[in-house]
């Protein structure tokens, strides 16, 4: 008998069907050709020498259960677990983007259901083939040593590894190869599920598992891309790679996933702290690989191969994602995101790194440690664009936060000049961060300014393709002090009508937002024409809310009715002019307008988009007033004192503003 009958021979337990038995016997080969002998040990070098292969294997199975566990936490199966995904995914129920399927027996890995009721998502198969929900079924087993557990996953995996191949096209729609799906499932879930079920699984099913993984991990030496991607791509070969020492390409595939792990931090992220796609999903991304790739190389004795510029970014970084926090300690949305919280880079960053008090503040809810030093609680970031301003560093502070940089390197948004407010943990003004990666109508309002809080001009909303990332720093106006913060940027692109192509820029526009602390926000918008020609203008505010009320002590103003502890009253006090005020909900028709699309918190429904819009003019000044009210407390008193000025009375406190000076 020779190799290869003897390959197929041991493997013909696990399957009677002959295309899946070629293909283990195929990757059991790999393996056995890329394994250290002496690093197995001597019983696994001699059944070698002697042509036994069931030793040789049972031998290199015995060496892989008997090693320690894996000492990093975050792929431990030690950790804590939702019990009830584990038996969902472990009965074929299984949730993804947002969507609920159940598999009735035999899992197919290559199966998208929105191909068969919409809108079409291929992100459902992609992310199914990250196999995050191993992980609860690993820590329920470790914890329960529950069969059912470890029988489910046996079943899944060898399903996997016969179901699927690298097709030609790996990284596209219904692979379950993409390079992002493999260097997840190597940085996370696999070795997770490894630590949990190696002491379960016969030994050909262990070390097939181990093989897969090296097939993934060579398959992404040989094919990098770019981006976040390349970071989570390097991020799993080194992670299989230093925990899987005995391969004999184990070191040269992890000095390669180091250099480019090092590479694109210093590439990716911003002078700031900022990643440079300017968004929180991804930031946290890229600053867990950089994590994780510190803690493994300090832990398992590989220190020499991670530079002190990796530490200091992960410092910086959580730094960054200090400053933008909102009252509720999460991220403002911006670009493509999901609602971050905070803790997710101060927590991890005072374990590698050591004392730091901000980080500490933030992770414990403000119980310990103290917020960062500065003159004031607000800050720019000056590469990323986003200027905060903060009354205080309370839980119940009043917070927004203003745009002013460029699209970003990846999943970006039409939203220059957009703004997200908050009062206390209530966002009052939002972002909603997209949706989902879904092809729809919703999705494409989601990236637009239609979907933002920024202007149109003749119904045509901004769309710009550069710059994606900042250079030098970004000049704001920037102005903190303790009586006032200050920010102004222009859009001076070009503008394009919904489903359109076609590209004009008909006008400009430079917005400028002044916090009067601690009370309200006044944003002021100059529209000019750039052809000489009068022009319609619309500014429009996002609420996540269909009850809106007038207040009819000032014109056009109107007051949300969240029905929490904050309400937001916007009250213009624009130019003279005939100004048309219009608070949509759920409307498809002439335009979507009044929806709030959100990622893995709150879905897609009806919102408000408050509009104001003037007709036929060449420039005009809309400046909105906007005041986070407790329910049950006194509405703002504004009254014009002449001029560009005004007196407004708030909160127990007089303000004295002049909208010809609002840097002043």
């Amino acid at each position: 008998m020779n190799h290869e009958q003897r390959l197929l021979s041991v493997v013909a337990a696990l399957t009677a069907d002959g295309a899946t038995a070629a293909k283990y016997a195929a990757h059991l080969g790999e393996l056995i050709d890329v394994l250290d002998p002496d690093a197995i040990g001597k019983a696994y070098a001699q059944a070698l020498a002697d042509g036994d292969l069931d030793a040789a294997l049972a031998a290199c199975a015995a060496y892989y259960r008997g090693k320690p566990d894996f000492p990093v936490e975050e792929l431990s199966a030690k950790g804590t677990y939702d019990a009830a995904a584990a038996d969902r995914a472990s009965s074929g129920i299984m949730r993804e983007v947002n969507i609920d399927w159940t598999f009735e027996g035999e899992i197919d890995f290559l199966f998208d259901p929105t191909a068969l009721r919409g809108p079409r998502n291929h992100e459902w198969l992609w992310q199914f083939n990250r196999h995050s929900y191993w992980i609860p079924m690993a820590r329920a087993y470790r914890k329960t040593r529950k069969e059912k557990y470890a029988v489910a996953f046996r079943t899944q995996l060898l399903k996997w590894i016969a179901q699927t191949d690298i097709p030609a096209n790996w990284n596209g729609p219904g692979s379950a190869w993409r390079t992002i799906e493999c260097g997840l499932r190597l940085l996370g879930s696999w070795q997770v599920a490894y630590d949990g079920f190696r002491t379960a699984l016969d030994d050909v099913t262990l070390l097939l598992m181990i093989a897969s993984m090296h097939r993934q991990a060579i398959h992404l030496v040989a094919h990098p891309t770019r981006g976040n991607w390349l970071m989570m791509e390097s991020n799993g070969v080194y992670t299989f790679s230093a925990l899987f020492p005995e391969l004999c390409d184990a070191a040269a595939n992890r000095a390669t996933a180091a250099e480019r792990l090092i590479r694109e931090l210093n590439g990716q992220m911003l002078p700031d702290g900022m990643h440079n796609e300017l968004s929180p999903d991804y930031q946290v991304v890229v600053y867990r690989c950089a994590a994780n790739f510190y803690s493994l190389a300090n832990t398992l004795g590989y220190r020499a191969e991670v530079p002190d510029r990796v530490s200091e970014l992960i410092r910086k970084t959580a730094h960054a994602a200090v400053l933008l926090s909102t009252p509720a300690l999460t991220q403002p949305r911006t670009n493509d995101t999901f609602t971050i919280c905070t803790h997710l880079y101060t927590e991890r960053t005072e374990k590698l790194l050591g004392d730091c008090p901000e980080c500490r503040y933030i992770t414990t809810a403000r119980a310990e440690g103290q917020p960062p030093a500065g003159m004031t609680a607000s800050a720019y970031l000056p590469y990323a664009g986003f200027a905060v301003m903060r009354s205080d560093w309370g839980a119940d502070a009043t917070y927004l936060c203003f745009d002013v940089g460029p699209l970003g390197a990846g999943h970006m948004h039409q939203d220059k000049l957009n703004i997200n407010l908050y009062k206390g943990s209530e966002e009052l003004i939002y972002d909603d961060g997209g949706g989902q990666y879904e092809l729809s109508r919703a999705r494409e309002y989601a990236l637009s300014g239609y979907g933002h809080n920024t202007v149109l001009v003749d119904g045509m909303a901004q769309y710009r393709t550069r710059p994606l990332v900042a250079q030098e720093p970004i000049d704001a106006g920037w102005v903190t002090c303790a009586t006032f913060d200050y920010a102004a940027a222009t859009y001076d692109d070009t503008f394009r009508a919904e489903g359109g192509k076609e590209l004009s820029k008909p006008a400009t526009h430079k917005r400028e937002v002044r916090f009067c602390k601690p009370g309200f926000f006044c944003i002021r918008d100059t529209l000019l024409s750039n052809d000489g020609a009068a022009h319609d203008y619309e500014v429009l505010f996002h609420l996540d809310t269909t009850r809106m009320r007038a207040l009819p002590d000032y014109p056009g103003a109107m007051i949300s009715e969240f029905a929490r502890t904050y309400e937001v009253a916007i009250i213009p006090i624009d130019d003279a002019g005939e100004v048309a005020v219009e608070a949509v909900s759920g409307q498809t028709e002439p335009r979507f307008c009044g929806w709030y699309n959100g990622r893995n918190e709150s879905y897609l429904h009806k919102a408000t988009t408050l509009s104001r819009r003037v007709c036929g003019v060449k420039e005009f000044h809309f400046t909105t007033l906007l005041f986070p009210v407790r329910i049950g407390e006194a509405l703002p008193h504004i009254s014009h004192a002449g001029g560009s000025r005004y007196l407004v009375r708030f909160g127990g406190n007089e303000y004295h503003l002049d909208l010809a000076a609002l840097n002043q």
